[in-house]
C-alpha cells in the first residue's frame, strides 16, 4: 500500500496521479476502518492514523479537500477501540452524515456504510 497524499476535488477533474509527486485527485472516497485504517479512491490507498486525522482545505490535513465550501480544518476523525468518530471542528458549513447535520465539537459515532458529506464532497465510511 502506498503512502499517498490525497486531494479531493469537487469539480469535473478526473483522477490524476502525478509522476513527480504522489498525489491522487478524486471526487469521492471511502474510509476503511478494518484492521489498517485507510482511505481509498480509484484503486489507490492512503494509510490513515489509527488515532486521529484531519480533513479540510489546509495542506496540513491528512485528507485535503479542494472545495471552497469546506473549511481549512473542517473535521477530525478519531478511533477508539476500533470505532470511528467524526467531529465537526466548528466548520462554516457543517458535516452531514446520512443526510443529518451533526453537532459541532461533538464526536459522532460512524457506522458501516455511513455517507459523510463535507461541502460537495462525499466520503463513504466502512468498518
Amino acid at each position: 500500500m502506498n503512502d499517498l497524499k490525497i486531494l479531493i476535488v469537487d469539480d469535473n477533474q478526473d483522477t490524476l496521479i502525478s509522476e513527480n509527486e504522489e498525489i491522487i485527485i478524486i471526487k469521492n472516497a471511502s474510509i476503511y476502518a478494518k484492521g489498517i485504517y485507510r482511505l481509498e479512491a480509484h484503486g489507490k490507498c492512503k494509510r490513515l492514523s489509527n488515532k486521529a486525522f484531519g480533513i479540510g482545505r489546509d495542506k496540513h490535513n491528512a485528507v485535503i479537500i479542494s472545495d471552497s465550501s469546506v473549511s481549512k480544518f473542517h473535521a477530525t476523525v478519531t478511533f477508539k477501540k476500533a470505532t470511528g468518530y467524526i467531529t465537526d471542528t466548528n466548520s462554516s458549513n457543517g458535516i452531514f452524515v446520512n443526510d443529518n447535520k451533526i453537532k459541532p465539537d461533538k464526536p459522532y459515532k460512524l457506522k458501516n456504510n455511513d455517507i459523510i458529506v463535507l461541502g460537495k464532497t462525499r466520503i463513504t465510511y466502512y468498518c
